[in-house]
């Protein structure tokens, strides 16, 4: 089994040989800042590589302080050329290997580590089952299966599905944390794609006259179509019922919901005011204390959180700031009141969080830097 100390030796040799990838110098910096060992093993390895090189030139000054007709050469001569020699090694090595430790890695009051990287601790997509243990789905291509009762799970690339009869109508809750997001195909065919920070709960098998699930987050659905059967979608302040169409649900916002039809019909119903019916290509937003408002909305911008980019044009980072955290994992810091109101504009990409601060850096005055799982901006 490999250790962090196993795997700083193979990265530092990689730091040498010029071998070291983006992903392996991420990698390099979690463990870092991470693992006080790991730390330690890097410095030994920095001070042995640098004794070893210097040895090393040292015999080798020694055995050529002779010509070949046996004339010792100056020895002031060669200790200038020796130190001179071992000062650009030293150099090197530190320019080179200490930058980790000491250029990305400062300390702040509370000896906490700030740092100019971060590499998200990805937590798994959860399955809670009523009266069984939560199963943790993978996203990648591996299949997992699992028997529950009589109901078989299949998950898969990111999709769960399933088959089989429950016994009874006990609400099972999926939860999609930060950074991740997570589609599910219910009994009814019915398909629901979720985004990061998300929780639906649903039953393997539906009632006979009524198709109910509830959702905290955002989700995009899809719903089989059941004249007889309405599909009704619970969220915190309202009420979504759909007897087959295409849709977007968005209740990040504690004081508003957003629904957003792309195709069918639904009706909206606040909690004290009279339903509406929403057509295709109208949003309804219930808050804001105005009860239930209806408008035409863009459908690129409102889906486009499922091909994993945001567009954002002269938007205040205090209003990006949500997005930042479900995305990214992180908890968004302003050193100064005032940087939250400054705007920006240009795209944000899921997995590709670096590279929306770079771009914030050279389009504004505003710097960052990292402090755990704390990303802060502040102003030079």
């Amino acid at each position: 089994m490999t250790t962090n100390r196993d795997q700083i030796r193979i990265l530092f040799k990689e730091q040498l040989t010029g071998a070291l990838s983006e992903s392996a110098a991420q990698q390099l910096e979690q463990l870092l800042q991470e693992d006080p060992a790991a730390r330690e093993e890097w410095a030994a390895l920095q001070q042995e590589t640098t004794l070893t090189t210097v040895n090393t030139q040292r015999r080798r000054n020694a055995t050529e302080q002779t010509t070949d007709t046996g004339t010792a050469r100056p020895h002031r001569i060669i200790s200038r050329q020796w130190f001179a020699w071992a000062a650009a090694v030293i150099l090197l090595l530190i320019a080179a290997g200490s930058y980790f430790i000491y250029h990305t890695h400062q300390h702040v009051p509370g000896d906490r580590l700030i740092s100019r990287n971060y590499v998200l601790a990805r937590s798994a997509v959860k399955l809670l089952v009523p009266g069984s243990t939560s199963l943790a789905l993978t996203g990648d291509s591996a299949v997992q299966i699992w028997q529950v009762g009589e109901v078989r799970l299949h998950n898969d690339a990111g999709l769960l599905r399933y088959s089989g009869l429950s016994k009874g109508y006990g609400l099972n809750t999926l939860l999609v944390p930060a950074g991740a997001d997570y589609r599910l195909i219910l009994s009814d065919s019915t398909e629901i794609w979720l985004n990061a920070a998300s929780r639906l709960r649903f039953p393997f098998n539906f009632a006979r006259n009524k198709r109910e699930v509830y959702l905290e987050g955002e989700a995009w659905f899809k719903v089989n179509a059941n004249a007889e059967h309405p599909f009704v979608v619970h969220t915190p302040n309202t009420t979504v019922t759909v007897l087959g169409t295409t849709l977007n649900i968005n209740t990040y916002d504690d004081e508003r919901v957003r629904v957003s039809l792309i195709e069918g019909t639904v009706n909206v119903k606040g909690t004290t005011d009279e339903a509406v019916t929403l057509k295709a290509g109208t949003e309804s937003v219930y808050g804001d204390y105005n009860g239930i408002r209806t408008a035409p909305f863009d459908t690129t911008e409102v889906l486009s959180w499922m091909k994993g980019v945001a567009t954002y044009q002269d938007k205040k980072l205090r209003e990006l700031k949500p997005m930042l955290e479900r995305w990214f994992g992180v908890q968004i810091i302003f050193d100064k009141p005032e940087i939250a109101y400054i705007t920006a504009s240009g795209q944000l990409e899921k997995n590709k969080l670096t590279a929306f601060l770079h771009h914030l850096e050279t389009t504004s005055r505003i710097r960052y830097y990292f402090s755990g799982s704390e990303l802060h901006f502040n102003l030079p």
